[in-house]
């Protein structure tokens, strides 16, 4: 879920009076200042434990036979939730040697409707190509989940994605453990999408809460930044359930020229541009000064008697 300002501040707070127990005035003022590891300024700890923290979430990811939950928050993150199931799926076809291997994304009605059909050309810019993936739009979620067991055991697909929307009576631990069991039998690997759910009790290995994060601007071939681009997609998650104690954050950016997702680190690097995905408009030269005038009101009585 998403956390809030005063939580934020009670978690700075705690890493500040940590930091000073431990002898680190330097970092300590720089938690008080607001400046977290995301911002790439943090420590050669920090961030060889932020890499271990990546390292042994890949190794869930990718393990064969398990079952991962990626989740949304809101509607409007569908895209990010389901581009990190995208990245992780083309990563574990390529490490179990499947790259050329379908994948199957069974998305449901609702989100759709909502959010639109996967496009073509930002499937080919993300890494994937159009004939790598099978989309299914059951009509219903029994449906769905028939589909997705049956994939499973044709093992005919790298991976499936099952899309799911909220936190329907329909799709609880019981289904959640036969989908787990199912993935562990067969050595598939099966991604649920909950876009727009709640955190619930669930089978899954890991569960991920996924939210989008503000890209960087292109490289140059001179290692500049072009400013006003922008880069790869970059993503916020935060380990709900894992083997890793506490809720840590990560920010991951995707290549998809390697297909590897990385830690991100430069956060807050120069020729960043807005969070907000609408560009600002410069204000016209030529507009007035002042809102023009709506003109006269005028009562409307719409007349009772017709012609007979």
């Amino acid at each position: 879920m998403g956390e809030s300002p005063q939580a934020r501040e009670t978690l700075c707070a705690l890493r500040e009076a940590i930091a000073r127990i431990e002898g680190k005035p330097d970092h300590a003022a720089r938690l008080a200042a607001g400046l977290y590891p995301e911002t790439g300024q943090a420590t050669p700890e920090e961030r060889l434990e932020r890499q271990g923290l990546f390292d042994g979430m890949i190794a869930d990811v990718l393990t064969r036979g398990t079952l991962v939950e990626l989740r949304g928050l809101r509607l409007q993150q569908a895209g990010s939730v389901t581009g990190l199931g995208l990245a992780f799926a083309l990563m574990a076809a390529e490490k179990n040697g499947k790259a050329r291997q379908r994948l199957l994304f069974v998305a449901d009605p609702h989100v759709v409707r909502e959010v639109g059909l996967a496009y073509a050309p930002g499937l080919l810019d993300f890494g994937l190509s159009t004939a790598g993936l099978v989309h299914a739009l059951p009509r219903r979620l029994e449906d769905a989940l028939w589909l997705t067991e049956a994939a499973l055991t044709s093992r005919a697909f790298s991976t499936v994605l099952l899309e799911v929307h909220g936190n329907p009576k329909k799709f609880g631990l019981t289904e959640s453990r036969r989908l787990s069991l199912k993935a562990r039998a067969t050595g598939g690997k099966l991604l649920i999408l909950r876009q727009a759910g709640e955190e619930e009790a669930s089978s899954a290995l890991l569960r991920l809460s996924v939210e989008p994060a503000p890209a960087a601007a292109r490289h140059l071939a001179d290692g500049s930044l072009l400013g006003g681009s922008i880069g790869s997609p970059v993503f916020r998650i935060t380990l709900e359930k894992s083997r890793i104690p506490g809720s840590p954050e990560l920010i991951l950016e995707w290549n998809s020229d390697d297909r590897r997702l990385r830690l991100f680190e430069h956060f807050q690097s120069p020729g960043l541009g807005s969070p907000h995905s609408v560009a600002l408009l410069p204000t016209a030269s030529d507009r007035p000064h002042r809102q023009t005038s709506l003109g006269s009101v005028l009562a409307f009585t719409p007349r009772l008697d017709r012609a007979s």
